[in-house]
């Protein structure tokens, strides 16, 4: 089995990344080396679940089931969680097949399904976020609570501790700055583990922070900017690591995001909008309702009918929840978000509380993704457009790993 690391950078656009490769040194030397996709679409609804699920699912939305960050679970709109991704995935498929699975903090997929697992560090956002007004029970799922993540002691042996990593959501304020730190200290401990004497054949991380840096300063911020070089070093850090102990040459790398951004200016209250007790869960400039009756499904939309928003009618939602909801979408060409009157204007339109936001009208060029994948089973050329479920298929071909996905992978790896 051939080993691979998977590499997700949040939300950077692939024009995002064309603008400032030439400051991403280790990021370009490693497109130029491999295979560079220019433009890798994002999962219908561009949004971080749905984007992290596809990355590791060769199948649509409408079969894993994470068509959003947050799903209708029959009485209300929660966070989803990996125990909601319906299907096999690239770390379950490895495992089963004698791979070993190490999973350094890279969300949607289960520990069950990995030989070392450590946790995403932004799950306590999702753990702390109320729904109708107090936590969903469903997000208990994130907490990993009574499951074993680390089977063999891989961490004791290493002198590693999970509790000496660093908490960003323990202080709202300092999250952009020790989200930094959080990311490079869950690569640092997969840098151990690999140049340990046990190294894994599947790898997963992220660097979660750029997406909220791009959030609070939006793309075309300096500041935004240096979260990225920030990423690309810390990566530099891994290659380094691996080069040092004569490991480089045995791991791939796909190294992608898991959906774009960009400025979204104006916003749609929807709770101002759409009718008293309305269900309805924003995913960007996208909006899923879940109508209480007949009549409510006419009157919400023909308000936003009214609105100039549009009924999204394309392959989106898993086959028992289609008839439950209605999703809408804003004009092509437009940048709109749906969003709560946070400041309570009473305004049924306003500004966005966002700089930049993801979560564009399908289609939209500024949702695509970056995508690199290099190492000694890729080939050295330039895409320019692959779609978003050829990722895992792909990264499964590079591995060797069988799978029961039907699409076709990016490329043939040499």
């Amino acid at each position: 089995m051939n080993k691979l690391i998977l590499i997700m950078v949040d939300g950077i656009s692939s024009e995002h990344f064309q603008r400032i490769r030439h400051q991403l040194p280790h990021l370009d030397r490693l497109a130029k080396q491999g295979t560079y996709v220019k433009a890798l679409t994002p999962e219908t609804c561009g949004t971080s679940f749905p984007g992290r699920t596809s990355m590791v699912v060769g199948r649509p939305s409408s079969e894993h089931g994470i068509y959003g960050n947050r799903i209708w679970d029959g009485e209300v709109f929660r966070w989803s969680n990996p125990y909601d991704v319906r299907t096999e995935t690239l770390a379950s498929l490895t495992k089963s097949t004698g791979g070993d699975v190490v999973n350094m903090g890279y969300g949607m997929v289960r520990p069950e399904d990995c030989d070392l697992y450590v946790s995403p560090w932004w799950i306590e956002h999702v753990l702390s976020d109320a729904v109708d007004g107090s936590p969903h029970p469903a997000n208990e799922n994130w907490s990993m609570r009574s499951k074993n993540l680390d089977p063999q002691q891989r961490l004791v042996t290493l002198g590693l501790d999970v509790k000496n990593l660093v908490n960003p959501c323990a202080d709202k304020s300092q999250v952009l700055s020790l989200g930094i730190l959080a990311d490079y200290q869950l690569l640092e401990m997969a840098a151990n583990v690999i140049t340990s004497s046990n190294p894994p054949d599947l790898l997963m991380l992220e660097i979660a922070i750029t997406d909220y840096f791009l959030h609070v300063y939006g793309a075309a911020s300096s500041i935004t900017e240096m979260s990225l070089r920030s990423a690309d070093a810390q990566i530099g850090t891994l290659l380094e690591r691996l080069r040092n102990s004569g490991q480089l040459d045995q791991y791939n790398f796909a190294i992608m995001s898991d959906h774009g951004h960009h400025l979204m200016r104006d916003a749609i209250h929807c709770d101002v909008l759409l009718p008293d007790g309305c269900r309805w869960s924003s995913e960007g400039s996208m909006l899923f309702v879940a109508p209480r009756s007949n009549q409510e499904s006419k009157n919400v939309t023909q308000i936003l009918l009214a609105q100039g928003m549009e009924v999204w009618s394309e392959p989106l939602l898993p086959n028992d929840v289609k008839d439950q909801i209605l999703v809408f979408s804003c004009p092509e060409g437009l940048y709109i978000s749906f969003e709560k009157d946070s400041q309570n204007t009473g305004e049924i339109t306003g500004i966005s509380h966002y700089q930049s936001n993801h979560g564009m009208r399908p289609g939209t060029k500024e949702d695509y993704r970056f995508c690199i994948f290099s190492g000694p089973n890729v080939p050295q050329q330039q895409i320019e457009f692959a779609q978003a479920i050829q990722v895992a298929p792909t990264m499964a071909s590079i591995m060797g790993v069988n799978t029961p996905w039907s699409v076709q992978p990016i490329f043939v790896p040499v």
